[in-house]
């Protein structure tokens, strides 16, 4: 997949994650899929996309702890 159409991929998924009512689970399944392709083609993911990653992991598996 060229890297325009993952940018694109990315800025779309970032702009759902700030909205209220998207769901976070599958958000994170769509970053892993866009990050995942990045790393398998070579390219570097942008570092704000590898900030919400950690991020993401981190509330993940505080919520899990809680749960």
């Amino acid at each position: 997949m060229p890297q325009d159409d993952l940018t694109m991929s990315a800025q779309l998924l970032l702009e759902s994650v700030e909205e209220e009512n998207a769901d976070l689970h599958e958000a994170w399944e769509q970053l892993e899929r866009i990050l995942n392709t990045m790393r398998a083609e070579g390219l570097q993911p942008p570092e704000d996309l590898l900030k919400l990653e950690e991020r993401m992991k981190a509330d993940f598996a505080a919520a899990s702890k809680n749960a």
